[in-house]
């Protein structure tokens, strides 16, 4: 199968919908919307040249053009947009297309998942909170995410411990991306009931180009597909994971030499490594349920 042919499945039906929404905000006469639009625009254009493959470019595209809708159809306006084009401007002349993409969303989802953008009840003062750091930090060289969360006085802290270290606390918030990215590529919602693992079964299945990743070490460095492989494997190994807690009363359990797994009844369950090999080969997250299912079932 040739490169143009595995990238297409990815870019199905979205090129108009790129065409038609750009036109639609261009012609709108929002000032503050057209002038992100052209940020990433710009950037949409320019991650297809840096791409070294069809399945990248097709990545980079959707990915970056679904980061640019939710944000311009958020209530976000005026100065808050502005920062946003400026962040954006500041992560691309420091990171390639692609590191640049993954920096952002980490701001996408402090907006969105932290702060209740679009919510009945946004935070406004930490989504300036974040803003104003986000501003800040994308202007130096060495870029450090920082997370804040509300103290028990109400007031904005940083949140010390959000990614200390590799735990529970950080597997729901990678679960979270999980969720948060089929928002964003406009796929059916995903909601942590045993069904939703269908869907991203269905998902990974039809548009993940398998071929590239079969034989990706995630930690060879010098492959420029370990840290994709990696970001999706601990987004989706997380999310199941996470669905296997809250729908069959598993538990995040860390032992050596396997590393953190879910604990049901007296089965580990390295949901990690189920999610590795759905992005290499037929995607069994289901079926890793259905088997966990007949653990947790009650002795007769």
């Amino acid at each position: 199968m040739g490169e143009e042919e595995e990238g297409k499945p990815v870019l199905t039906g979205i090129m108009k919908e790129y065409r038609d929404y750009f036109t639609k905000v261009m012609e709108s006469g929002d000032e503050d919307r057209i002038r992100l639009a052209t940020v990433f625009y710009d950037w949409i254009n320019d991650s297809v040249e840096e791409a070294t493959d069809a399945a990248e470019k097709a990545f980079l595209f959707r990915s970056i053009f679904a980061m640019a809708k939710r944000l311009l159809d958020s209530r976000l306006g005026e100065d808050r947009l502005s920062k946003i084009g400026l962040i954006i401007s500041n992560l691309r002349s420091r990171q390639d297309s692609r590191d640049a993409l993954f920096t952002a969303e980490y701001l996408k989802l402090q907006l969105f998942e932290d702060c209740g953008l679009d919510s009945g009840e946004t935070d406004w003062e930490l989504v300036d909170k974040y803003l104003e750091n986000w501003v800040e930090a994308s202007g130096k060289e060495e870029f450090e995410i920082t997370y804040y969360k509300r103290g028990e006085d109400g007031k904005i802290v940083a949140d010390e411990n959000r990614f200390s270290e590799p735990g529970p606390a950080f597997f729901k918030h990678c679960s979270a991306e999980c969720v948060e990215w089929f928002y964003s590529m406009m796929l059916k919602p995903i909601d942590y009931t045993p069904g939703s693992l269908v869907e991203l079964d269905r998902v990974i299945d039809a548009y993940w180009p398998k071929q590239l990743f079969k034989d990706v070490d995630m930690e060879d460095e010098e492959n420029t597909y370990s840290t994709i492989l990696l970001r999706l494997v601990l987004m989706t190994g997380s999310y199941l994971g996470e669905v296997l807690v809250r729908n069959l009363g598993g538990k995040w359990e860390k032992s050596e030499p396997s590393g953190w797994h879910i604990l049901l009844k007296e089965s580990r369950i390295n949901v990690f490594h189920i999610a590795e090999e759905s992005l290499k080969g037929v995607s069994r997250l289901h079926d890793a349920f259905k088997l966990a299912e007949k653990i947790s079932a009650p002795d007769t």
